[in-house]
């Protein structure tokens, strides 16, 4: 699990070199600065990225499709049982380090039971660099409070997929965003089924 969200500027720097490697990445994804984490993204766009990240940086690419590295279309890739690529972590394992693994302290949110301690939601994310939404939007990653084991953002900013399909070809995101109800930032909280085409 990353620290902090994938940020605009990294999924750009990733998506740009993946572009001249065969991806059909171009001009893929939203952001609101390149600290703000990435959205508009859909589940197949975050796989093939997660797999250009792992090539442009010499490991393995986890996800496969027919055999080959997953970089086009909209199939139901593979995912690898080993190597030191980059995935989308299993719904177990999102809400297991969202609770603070081992050192949790079993809050309500991802490191606090005071969600405004911890995650951006409708009622604290106004005044955003960038109006989403009547004044709200996305913030800058690691701003508010880290989790039990350091990590940024779990609860809120933006919704979070995983690998896990739910009720056949629908995929499982995670965490809430900067525009829902608290209710949706728990560490208990899924919202699924959402088809994999969808952009969160």
């Amino acid at each position: 699990i990353g620290k902090y969200e994938v940020t605009w500027g990294e999924w750009k720097t990733v998506r740009d070199w993946a572009v001249t490697k065969g991806y059909d990445l171009s001009g893929v994804g939203g952001g609101s600065g390149d600290d703000h984490p990435v959205r508009d993204v859909s589940w197949y766009q975050v796989v093939k990225w997660c797999n250009a990240r792992s090539e442009k940086e010499g490991k393995t690419a986890m996800y496969k499709v027919g055999g080959e590295v997953y970089r086009t279309g909209e199939s139901k890739p593979t995912l690898g049982v080993s190597g030191s690529g980059y995935r989308l972590p299993l719904e177990k394992e999102w809400e297991w380090a969202a609770r603070g693994g081992v050192s949790s302290k079993g809050y309500e949110y991802s490191g606090s039971n005071d969600l405004n301690e911890v995650g951006w939601y409708r009622d604290n994310s106004g005044g955003a660099a960038v109006d989403l939404y009547k004044g709200c939007g996305t913030w800058p990653v690691g701003k508010k409070k880290a989790n039990e084991l350091g990590l940024y953002d779990m609860s809120g900013n933006v919704w979070e997929w995983c690998f896990d399909a739910f009720y056949g070809a629908n995929r499982v995101i995670r965490g809430g965003f900067w525009n829902c109800p608290a209710s949706f930032c728990t560490v208990v909280y899924r919202f699924s089924p959402v088809p994999p085409g969808i952009n969160t």
